[in-house]
């Protein structure tokens, strides 16, 4: 099946910068529509998509200097809501060409008709990828986490850090549908700030803990939670504990079995 491709407006190249989130979002949503009048969409002219989605997501270096690869990844994970429907998957995958307009993005449909978008390289530009892949208009306030997420994640300053995590955090609290706080956006934006807490100076440490635990309670599978907690915990002096979440990160993740191996026994040295 031929890949449609498009490519996302970029504002940036004529210096263009809109003045919201929103604008943004229909600026692409009407240029993405004249290019389907255009050619004739994959899903046929007038009908909604098919309801399972599948988003790929370029991890070629190329792409990922621009800001895709696993990053990217997280921004679209951060975009849906717990139990999102229709289903929408999001996966890694090879190159897909055309890599001096990345970051590059596929969705295909339940029938397999594939789309690649070009250019997608922040939280707006995947929401609006979203919309036209799945026909949804997802919730506006996990858009305004994953943009908080997106800027936290370019500062150096853990106190800027901390502070835009937080507006995160308090983003998705304000939405009307109380699942959002089980949402893969707020565990993203609990274990950074978790992060920048301990490197804060002083650090919190207390609020690093509480941090990581809601985002291991959140995400269960998620390494990197259990990894930072167990750094919290042994800052403020728990080493059992610290080795028990170095173990469960063994068990949630096995490839890196070796590593959280190494690390309990230096923990357990101390």
């Amino acid at each position: 099946i031929p890949i449609r491709k498009f490519s996302l407006p970029n504002h940036r190249s004529r210096g263009i910068m809109p003045v919201n989130t929103r604008r943004r979002r229909l600026a692409f949503l009407v240029a993405h529509a004249l290019s389907t009048l255009a050619v004739a969409g994959a899903f046929g002219f007038g009908a909604p998509p098919p309801s399972d989605t599948r988003i790929k997501i370029c991890h070629n270096k190329d792409c990922a200097k621009r800001g895709g690869g696993e990053a990217l990844l997280r921004t679209f994970r951060d975009l849906l809501p717990p139990g999102s429907s229709p289903e929408v998957s999001v996966e890694s995958t090879g190159c897909l060409s055309q890599c001096g307009r990345g970051p590059n993005v596929s969705a295909v449909d339940g029938e397999g008709n594939e789309k690649t978008y070009f250019g997608v390289a922040d939280p707006t530009e995947a929401s609006a990828v979203l919309d036209v892949a799945t026909g949804e208009e997802y919730p506006i306030h996990l858009l305004v986490a994953a943009t908080s997420i997106h800027e936290a994640e370019h500062v150096t300053s853990p106190s800027k850090k901390e502070s835009l995590l937080s507006s995160a955090i308090s983003a998705v609290a304000e939405g009307e549908d109380p699942s959002l706080l089980r949402s893969h956006a707020r565990a993203h934006a609990l274990l950074l700030r978790a992060d920048a807490r301990l490197e804060l100076s002083p650090p919190n440490i207390d609020g690093a803990i509480a941090d990581a635990k809601s985002a291991v309670e959140i995400c269960p599978a998620e390494r990197k939670a259990r990894r930072v907690l167990a750094s919290a915990l042994e800052a403020r002096g728990d080493i059992g504990d610290a080795i028990d979440a170095v173990k469960e990160w063994s068990r949630v993740d096995p490839a890196f079995a070796t590593k959280a191996k190494k690390e309990a026994e230096r923990l357990a040295s101390l």
